[in-house]
């Protein structure tokens, strides 16, 4: 059959105008799977009917037409699959090597069996020529998107006949009025407070004899270099000693002391000494563990020599403690073996970004915040993604963001190769046309990406990670008006100061912390707080995944958050904690269940009730955006 020309296509598709690059993929289609105009055009209008209720206004762009295109190769791959072998099973060598020509040779499959003599691969079903894609055993495809095509996945049925969406999981501050935003609002204002400051932020290097000179504070954010087998452990060692330092030089001055004693030493008298956390790897797991006889204090080069000297906490009244955590410790060491703490000292915090909340006025805003992975385990269908873009069509929010991981490389069929698409072509295919629908429905929302270490979209596999470049959102196929932010990110919105770090750091902070009546007695607010408090997105002594030290300066915060992010497979929580709301939204998809996502409200500073209390302050204006947020966690 020939292919069809532009002008019958168009004549076919009649008022729907196609596009050059849709145009050339209808032609790519009819020549692949052999289908005239007439035909592609039913196809067409039965991927409208299925995926958005037959809606006429839907155009057949490239992002659409790819969906159409992975429907028509899992059809194939039904039909084959339903066919007998070609040869048995115990076919020899000779006859394996004469099913070459069943082949499409500009697949990866052909071009593999093309170049390697004698291929021991087994068998397989012979295939159309028109096939695209990378040929395999049929027994092991997996569906690529729901229609009348393709059976749902059993998770897949569950998932939609769940009867829990939409339900509130947690809820901050639910006592304080709905926020009413008008229609015409204006667009938010967003910066980038590491990149307004040249990388440094707020907490710009000043400390004296305190900092070491080599610190790269000042850094841009990470684009190049980003090599992590490549670093050398003199390069690590240099960035720990620097953020003891660091935090050294803040505790002379928040506390007024002279000079800071040096722990290894003996002293009769109670001294002040800061240091690290740090335990002993007694399996051989690569885990510092820490317990009553494996728990030491890590000195600086300058403060110690970088020596490493016993705790005693048994006289500590309260305490929480990880490996990695730099604390000051107030003690004695007697014998010079052995530091006896006698309290542990809270560290300085962070200075805001704005001290005066009044003069600098916070415009109000509400916003979604969700995190990957979106897709159940057993299928590549996105459905956890789909009603997400329903809750947000739905909510009609000033900010929409959304973290990564978006095509993770943890996922099972993805680590079985069971999918013909790359991850690329099934971010344009899947992902792309829903963020599309996001900005064609409501074009006053702004909408951000931010990248994941195990999202295999993202060409850097550690962390921190940059914003995805502007050519590479081109080739997903997202919106230009969507963008990428690094990860972490620190910036402000309407004023709010809003840091996000998209890694699970606080499932391995909960396996390592130990703890004795801590001040914060909510155990996973608190370990969202020691990111907080160490000023650091990653304090672990043993970081969860792969760690950039070089970019030490992006892992640092460098003013203290209004609103903290922190995505965790660990129960979904909001809660404030010194003027500061630490949010874990929890996943879009936890396994072969729908997970949750979080909906964010800030108010203006107007006299309302107090929060979480049945008493009304008359007059009272709350100053702090803690105060006026308002946090619903929902399930999908």
């Amino acid at each position: 059959m020939s292919t069809p020309t532009q002008a019958q296509l168009q004549n076919e598709f009649g008022n729907a105008a196609l596009a050059p690059d849709a145009l050339s993929e209808c032609q790519s289609m009819c020549t692949t799977f052999g289908l005239a105009a007439s035909e592609l055009l039913i196809r067409w209008q039965t991927f409208v009917i299925n995926q958005h209720g037959g809606d006429v206004n839907v155009k057949p762009t490239r992002e659409r037409l790819l969906e159409v295109r992975a429907i028509l190769q899992q059809e194939n791959m039904r039909r084959a699959s339903q066919r007998p072998s070609a040869q048995p099973r115990s076919a020899t060598k000779l006859s394996r090597n004469k099913d070459r020509a069943h082949y499409d040779k500009s697949s990866v499959g052909g071009l593999l069996q093309g170049m390697v003599a004698g291929s021991q691969r087994e068998p397989v079903t012979p295939q159309s020529t028109r096939r695209v894609g990378l040929l395999r055993n049929t027994a092991a495809a997996s569906p690529l998107s729901p229609s009348v095509f393709a059976e749902p996945s059993p998770s897949a049925v569950r998932y939609s006949s769940r009867t829990n969406t939409g339900r509130t999981e947690a809820a901050l501050h639910a006592s304080l009025p709905p926020l009413q935003l008008p229609h015409d609002r204006s667009a938010l204002v967003i910066t980038d407070l590491c990149s307004a400051s040249g990388g440094a932020g707020a907490d710009s290097e000043s400390s004296g004899e305190e900092e070491d000179k080599t610190d790269n504070a000042a850094a841009p954010r990470p684009t190049r270099r980003m090599r992590y087998m490549f670093e050398r452990l003199g390069a690590r060692a240099d960035t720990v000693n620097r953020r003891i330092e660091r935090m050294a030089a803040d505790v002379k001055a928040e506390y007024a002391i002279d000079a800071l004693a040096n722990p290894t030493y003996p002293h009769q008298d109670t001294v002040t000494a800061v240091g690290r956390i740090v335990g002993i790897d007694m399996d051989g797991s690569g885990a510092a563990a820490i317990g009553g006889d494996t728990l030491f204090l890590e000195t600086s080069r300058r403060l110690g020599g970088g020596r490493r000297v016993a705790l005693d906490v048994h006289g500590a009244a309260s305490f929480s403690l990880f490996p990695g955590q730099v604390v000051v410790a107030e003690g004695k060491n007697l014998k010079g073996t052995e530091f006896a703490v006698s309290r542990f000292r809270t560290l300085p915090c962070l200075r805001k970004h704005s001290d005066d909340y009044c003069a600098n006025p916070i415009a109000p805003f509400d916003a979604i915040v969700a995190a990957g992975p979106y897709t159940l385990d057993d299928n590549l269908d996105f459905e956890p993604l789909r009603d997400l873009v329903e809750h947000v069509i739905a909510a009609r929010p000033s900010l929409v963001l959304l973290l990564g991981p978006f095509i993770s490389e943890t996922h099972p069929l993805l680590r079985a190769g069971r999918s013909d698409l790359t991850p690329e072509e099934l971010f344009a295919a899947r992902i792309s046309p829903m963020l599309e629908r996001l900005q064609e429905t409501l074009p006053f929302s702004t909408v951000r990406l931010v990248p994941a270490a195990d999202d295999l979209c993202s060409p850097f596999a550690a962390f921190p990670q940059p914003p995805l470049a502007r050519e590479q959102l081109t080739r997903l196929g997202v919106p230009r008006a969507v963008e990428s932010l690094a990860n972490p990110v620190q910036l402000t919105v309407n004023g709010v100061a809003v840091a996000v770090a998209n890694t699970d750091a606080l499932a391995p902070l909960a396996r390592a912390e130990v703890s004795r009546l801590p001040a914060l007695s909510d155990r996973l607010p608190r370990l969202a707080w020691h990111l907080i408090e160490q000023r650091h997105f990653c304090p672990l002594a043993t970081p969860p995944g792969a760690i950039l030290a070089a970019h030490d300066a992006q892992l640092r915060m460098h003013t203290m958050p209004d609103i903290f992010v922190t995505p965790s497979y660990l129960r979904p929580f909001a809660h404030v904690h010194d003027g500061v709301v630490l949010l874990n939204p929890g996943h879009a998809s936890k396994g072969l269940s729908g997970g949750t996502f979080a909906r964010i409200a800030v108010r203006a500073p107007t006299p309302i009730p107090a929060p979480d209390s049945t008493a009304t302050l008359t007059g009272h204006t709350p100053l702090l955006p803690a105060e006026r947020t308002s946090v619903e966690i929902v399930r999908i």
